[in-house]
């Protein structure tokens, strides 16, 4: 039997950061566009990291990243209204 690609679950389904609660990375990225701007608020919205913890240096590296391309998207935006 041939090996199934790794990479074949990430298109079937979203990737689960938080376990314990079924807490997706989209979910976490929407929360985030829709004004999570912290760690803190995004357990209230999701409940993410509060039963086990284990997830939360991945939310908080998705929730640092995330902030980062929206603040690199609003400056982009800003230039080039500039112009």
């Amino acid at each position: 039997m041939d090996e199934i690609d790794p990479g074949i679950f990430r298109i079937m389904r979203p990737a689960m950061v938080c376990l314990c609660r079924h807490v997706s990375e989209e979910r976490l990225k929407a929360e985030i566009r829709q004004g999570a701007t912290t760690f803190k608020i995004l357990q209230e919205r999701t409940s993410c990291s509060t039963v086990c913890g284990t997830c939360e240096p991945k939310v908080r590296r998705i929730l640092a990243a995330e902030l980062a391309l929206i603040d690199a998207e609003k400056k982009s935006a800003d230039s080039s209204a500039g112009q």
